[in-house]
């Protein structure tokens, strides 16, 4: 027991002795200017779990110096988190929206519902700039803060937000029983639009709740195939085997893909290149791509209508834009010249230019060879 004490406690004890004079060393001992010295004095807090550091400017001022040094990682979150270093809000919002499918972006929203921040989420997500207001929506709606749920809810029947924002609202609101019921509840008194049923019902469909899915059935009709067979939930044509060579076949005859995307050099370029489509988008990604293009339209390749002064409505992808004129490109990669003073109005319509309906086109099998063949174009990997 003796002995014990001698090599356990005793070096225990001095260790503490030593935290203790350092947490209590005057500013002007400790250089501000010591990485080291910052590290050492936020190890220190951690082993004396001296995690309120609110009334103590010096021991806060070593910790956000000291995260400075590791911003962006999970360890940065760790400690904002277990510290409540409310200083750090700002830079935990621009985490969220330059990664917010990604661990730290998803964890950077859950702290800042931690934080309370609430407000200051909501007015990003209202506010005008729409790239900023979708990543938000989907780091909040990655995490599992319980917070969450009101925000997502709210995201859902707010009519003034685009469409891409509300769908992800829905599959975010739609990975929790509560939110599914709320979908369900909104589905049952017709408050849910036509343009949202789809990712509605995909988001119940894949409920782990056979009442939930039952429900979800009776409330959303399927979209139907070229034989006019109702198309099986997304969650279920994830199960099926497809054929990569049937579905390039598909891609460049009935499917019409090769119209308006190109794979290498083949194909024109209305929407984007798919030429590593396989590396960027999960296979269920692909099946909302062709199903419903409008959920998430890609970043230069929204559609806007342009009217134009003599009551003609154009409708394609903005290729560019100057003070003098615009340039119009529209479904069959056909591009326009617009004078400036021909246009009385410019709206982006939020609506994807591919075809909603390409399925029509499709039986379920071509279907799943085409998400098979897309699955497989990847990006090579790189030479030692």
């Amino acid at each position: 027991m003796t002995t014990y004490c001698k090599t356990t406690v005793y070096p225990r004890l001095v260790l503490i002795t030593l935290c203790l004079a350092l947490l209590v060393t005057p500013p002007t001992v400790v250089s501000q200017d010591s990485p080291s010295k910052d590290k050492l004095i936020v190890e220190t807090l951690l082993r004396l779990k001296r995690y309120d550091v609110s009334t103590n400017d010096n021991w806060k001022d070593a910790i956000c110096r000291h995260l400075q040094t590791i911003r962006g990682t999970p360890r940065y979150l760790e400690l904002v988190k277990t510290f409540s270093i409310r200083e750090s809000i700002p830079e935990l919002l621009e985490l969220a929206i330059s990664s917010p499918t990604d661990t730290v972006g998803v964890n950077a929203v859950g702290i800042l519902l931690e934080f309370q921040q609430t407000v200051l989420l909501q007015k990003v997500i209202q506010g005008e700039d729409n790239a900023r207001a979708l990543a938000v929506v989907q780091a909040m709606s990655l995490g599992i803060h319980p917070a969450r749920h009101d925000v997502l809810k709210a995201i859902v029947i707010n009519t003034q937000l685009s469409r891409q924002i509300r769908n992800v609202a829905i599959k975010g609101t739609g990975t929790t029983k509560q939110g599914q019921q709320y979908l369900i509840d909104l589905l049952t008194t017709g408050r849910v639009p036509e343009e949202l049923m789809f990712v509605t019902g995909t988001a119940l469909f894949g409920s782990s709740d056979p009442d939930i899915v039952k429900a979800a059935k009776k409330l959303v009709a399927l979209p139907t195939t070229a034989n006019a067979t109702p198309l099986p939930p997304v969650n279920e044509l994830l199960r099926l085997p497809g054929d990569a060579a049937s579905g390039k076949i598909v891609f460049d005859k009935n499917g019409t893909c090769i119209k308006c995307h190109k794979i290498g050099e083949a194909g024109k370029e209305v929407g984007p290149s798919l030429t590593e489509i396989g590396s960027k988008l999960s296979k269920e990604a692909l099946f909302i791509s062709i199903l419903d293009p409008s959920a998430g339209v890609s970043h230069n390749y929204e559609t806007f209508a342009i009217a134009l002064n003599n009551g003609n409505v154009l409708s394609g992808i903005v290729v560019s834009r100057s003070d003098v004129e615009v340039v119009v490109r529209n479904a069959e990669g056909i591009d326009r010249v617009i004078s400036v003073s021909e246009i009385d109005e410019i709206i982006k319509t939020g609506v994807s230019l591919m075809p909603a309906d390409l399925q029509k086109v499709m039986t379920v099998q071509d279907l799943v060879n085409v998400v098979t063949y897309l699955t497989q174009l990847k990006t090579p990997p790189k030479d030692n």
